[in-house]
């Protein structure tokens, strides 16, 4: 017999599922793709009600035993369930707390498109790496940093920020510097006197 049951965890959900329960996100996925970007809905944290034959459901229970460094602690139990070749059916999607949007560099940022906050910018020149290359993925990631923030996105936390930060560092800010030129006179007599520069 199937029961509809409400799970919360990590899912992977087909966009056509997210779409079909949350319309409104479509708008802003097709701005995406009219800017040449890419998304993904990857390793979505969301809150679902599906359906499953709970007389038929194979579960799997196994203790973890907490990390040496804490082995005073307590250990942990999972309980997983094999549902078959064929996947439960989404009933509804109730909440999702995040997915992916990435340019041709992997992961430029992931946002909730919920709560509409960025939870993370990546950090392209953190690292080892042909630095030529990684100065134009930073540029293609403060592109999307910057549209999100335009689309009244908000940064999640301190880290965002400061991520952030570096990038408008970067790419806006301006500098001011000297520039001194030092010139050779290979003809002297040739030269102009300051008697000469006045009059003209």
């Amino acid at each position: 017999m199937k029961h509809k049951v409400k799970l919360k965890g990590t899912f992977s959900l087909s966009e056509k599922d997210i779409l079909e329960f949350h319309p409104w996100v479509k708008p802003l996925l097709e701005e995406i793709r009219s800017r040449g970007w890419n998304y993904e809905f990857s390793d979505v944290k969301a809150e679902v009600v599906v359906e499953l034959d709970l007389d038929e459901l194979k579960l799997n229970l196994r203790y973890y035993l907490p990390p040496l460094e804490r082995f005073e602690e307590e250990g942990t139990y999972e309980i997983s369930a094999e549902v078959g070749s064929e996947p439960p059916a989404v009933l509804k999607i109730i909440s999702i707390e995040s997915s992916r949007i990435y340019q041709n560099c992997w992961n430029a940022a992931e946002v909730d498109p919920f709560k509409r906050e960025i939870n993370s910018i990546k950090d392209v020149l953190w690292g080892f790496g042909e630095e030529v290359g990684k100065l134009s993925q930073a540029r293609e990631v403060f592109e999307v940093a910057r549209w999100l923030i335009e689309k009244g996105f908000k940064p999640a936390n301190d880290y965002v920020i400061k991520d952030y930060k570096k990038l408008v560092e970067m790419f806006e800010k301006s500098y001011k510097f000297t520039l001194t030129l030092e010139i050779a006179v290979e003809d002297e007599n040739k030269v102009p006197g300051w008697g000469s520069l006045k009059r003209s």
